[in-house]
């Protein structure tokens, strides 16, 4: 007899239901755990208003999760059940030519197993957890840390990914275009290297946040044209390095206005395929700026990333604006495309 759970399934771009689907039962491999509790991420915005190309609707949506082993498949070690843990949404192959280069946030078959885009996701009561990304992403968390922040590993991974390439900042002064939760974790990456950090948003209560978190400048793009900001910062050079995390054309080409000679921009927020930006060869060229880009992350980052939540250095939990029910995961998506509230607590009650 079949057995039924609830969970938000987005059925098309704007049309999220939270349904009776099927519950979840272990395969050859996987394991099937209760979501404890999961996080809303903006990407999952952009998701359920926009659709996204890896997206294999109808699905169960969302990512980022801390869960309790209930069930194994065959194969699975029994010693598992039980175990609270957090884990990524997808994993490297392992054998691909991206892979065997250490580059495997490029794995050509990165796209065939996401959890909330080709396969069922966490904002659900329960979920089953393929083995290819279990048996390399199993963290289980120990009593003396919240699984709030545990449950950051996903987004914060990715963050210290691009920090890894944007590398050595050479200079004192960092922009960082975006106060959503991606820039807030950037900037405190960034104040723990010792830099000092300007953040830009169009949101006082994003930059408010900001502000609490360490930023020596925040800038609100709506009231004040930053480009005139700049003359009074660096002695006027420009930002020593300039990180978009906005994911808007307008903020790649404000970056391109806003970094010094010699300086460096890294492009971390995604706009759509095919879009194009202006740049002026003229700073490529003649005064060295360097340009780079960052997507997703890899088990060496993944692996720092958790030690740095055990850490406890960061003030991750200063990212969440509140809980709502699964029965109301649409309003926390809402609120997060309106520009209220940074991420969300999803529970099943």
């Amino acid at each position: 007899m079949a057995v039924y759970m609830r969970a938000a399934v987005l059925h098309a771009p704007g049309d999220l239901r939270v349904d009776d689907v099927r519950d979840p039962e272990p395969r050859r491999g996987s394991i099937v755990a209760r979501v404890l509790l999961a996080l809303t991420c903006g990407t999952d915005v952009k998701l359920y208003k926009r659709g996204h190309p890896l997206a294999k609707l109808p699905n169960i949506i969302g990512h980022e999760f801390v869960g309790v082993v209930e069930e194994v498949g065959e194969g699975v070690p029994e010693d598992l059940r039980g175990r609270r843990f957090v884990t990524m949404n997808t994993s490297p192959c392992g054998g691909c030519f991206y892979c065997s280069v250490g580059r495997e946030n490029l794995c050509e078959r990165l796209g065939e197993l996401i959890i909330g885009f080709t396969i069922s996701g966490a904002y659900a009561e329960r979920i089953e957890i393929p083995e290819r990304i279990w048996r390399r992403y199993f963290y289980q968390i120990q009593e003396n840390l919240d699984p709030v922040e545990a449950a950051f590993l996903e987004p914060l991974s990715t963050v210290v990914h691009g920090q890894r390439v944007l590398g050595k900042v050479e200079g004192e002064w960092v922009a960082v275009i975006g106060s959503g939760p991606i820039g807030l974790l950037h900037l405190q990456l960034l104040k723990l290297e010792g830099l000092r950090v300007a953040v830009i948003d169009r949101h006082w209560e994003k930059l408010s946040v900001a502000e609490r978190l360490g930023a020596d400048i925040t800038i609100n793009s709506r009231e004040t044209r930053v480009e005139d900001m700049v003359r009074n910062i660096n002695g006027g050079r420009g930002f020593d390095a300039v990180v978009e995390a906005a994911g808007k054309l307008e903020a790649w080409e404000l970056a391109l206005k806003l970094v010094r000679k010699g300086g460096k921009i890294l492009f971390f927020g995604g706009l759509p395929r095919g879009t194009g930006i202006t740049i002026d060869s003229y700073r490529i060229h003649y005064e060295e700026v360097e340009i780079l880009g960052a997507f997703h992350t890899t088990p060496r980052d993944v692996e720092k990333t958790y030690k740095i939540i055990e850490s406890r250095k960061l003030r991750l939990k200063e990212l969440v604006s509140g809980s709502k029910p699964l029965e109301k995961v649409q309003e926390a998506l809402e609120s997060m495309a309106s520009g209220q509230g940074l991420k969300y607590i999803i529970t099943g009650r």
